[in-house]
């Protein structure tokens, strides 16, 4: 990526470039740059995995425009399908490995109104995915991997699949946190799901003890029910053997 390709763009037409820097911190599907001009600083993302889904980008950058009006993400200016690439702002924040109480108050807050989104889509289907990576993935651990989520899912099915729109990817990076408030950036693999896939995601990703769970569902749902431990604990399951599994293709 070179400062005077991006020169092009109407979004620049009135403000200078003045330096393009490759960030430090990279993600396995884009690489990220920080852009700064007289006016503004942007973050530029190109994109180097390619999806299944043809109009994946599409739904990204609509589904950050909408979350971007509810205070959780930076706004999108620009995709631009054919060189690959989407132009945000780059917003202040820094990552945490551990959550204090008032952390996961914050990142509770911001997860209520992401699931408070709507969006025409249809439901994520967990099932398939598993059995997609049973056909590709023939060894001893993915096998595995894949009996047992498929397990966790059947036991979910005594309990009412809660839709909302999901993230999907809440790891560490994912998930900025500034001035007691938290954004989410990085929106590829947002679809709708079971609100408890991102619950868990968080519970897995920072490695939250029995009590921060706790903090989290009393947090999210104000009256902590039995059914809320059990679903999360199936979800954790099946959020850890996803990626798993993900990572393991993606090696390949």
């Amino acid at each position: 990526m070179k400062l005077q390709k991006l020169k092009r763009y109407e979004l620049f037409s009135n403000e200078e470039l003045l330096n393009l820097k490759l960030l430090k911190t990279q993600g396995l599907c884009n690489t990220i740059y920080k852009l700064k001009s007289s006016r503004n600083d942007y973050l530029i993302r190109v994109f180097k995995h390619n999806h299944t889904d043809e109009h994946s980008r599409k739904k990204e950058f609509k589904i950050q425009k909408k979350a971007f009006k509810k205070g959780i993400a930076s706004k999108p200016y620009l995709l631009d399908e054919k060189k690959e690439l989407m132009i945000c702002d780059f917003i202040k924040g820094s990552h945490k490995e551990e959550l204090k109480k008032q952390d996961i108050k914050a990142l509770v807050k911001s997860l209520k109104k992401l699931h408070s989104i709507k969006i025409n889509q249809s439901k994520y289907d967990l099932k398939k995915d598993f059995e997609n990576y049973g056909k590709i993935l023939k060894n001893k651990e993915a096998k595995k991997l894949i009996k047992e989520a498929l397990s966790e899912l059947k036991k979910l099915k005594k309990y009412k699949f809660e839709a909302v729109l999901s993230h999907h990817d809440l790891n560490q990076q994912n998930i900025l946190f500034y001035n007691n408030k938290v954004k989410f950036i990085d929106w590829e693999f947002s679809c709708i799901n079971d609100k408890f896939f991102d619950i868990a995601n968080i519970c897995i990703e920072f490695k939250l003890n029995k009590s921060q769970e706790t903090q989290v569902l009393k947090s999210y749902f104000k009256r902590l029910k039995p059914k809320h431990t059990l679903k999360l604990t199936s979800y954790k399951i099946i959020y850890t053997n996803l990626w798993k599994l993900w990572f393991l293709n993606y090696k390949k």
